[in-house]
C-alpha cells in the first residue's frame, strides 16, 4: 500500500523565507516538485514531514 507524506519545506529567494509543503510518496519526488516550484531559490531545505 502507498502512503503519501506531505513534506514541509521552506525555501529562501530574494532574501525571503518561504514555508510551503508538498504532496508526495517519497522524498526524491518531493525534492524534485520543491525544485520545480521554486527554480530560483538560493537554499531549499525540507522541515519535517507528516503522513496524511
Amino acid at each position: 500500500m502507498n502512503y503519501y507524506y506531505r513534506y514541509h519545506f521552506y525555501a529562501i529567494q530574494g532574501g525571503k523565507k518561504i514555508k510551503f509543503y508538498v504532496c508526495a510518496n517519497n522524498v526524491y519526488s518531493a525534492i524534485q516538485k520543491a525544485n520545480k516550484i521554486y527554480p530560483r531559490a538560493e537554499k531549499i531545505q525540507m522541515q519535517h514531514t507528516e503522513r496524511m
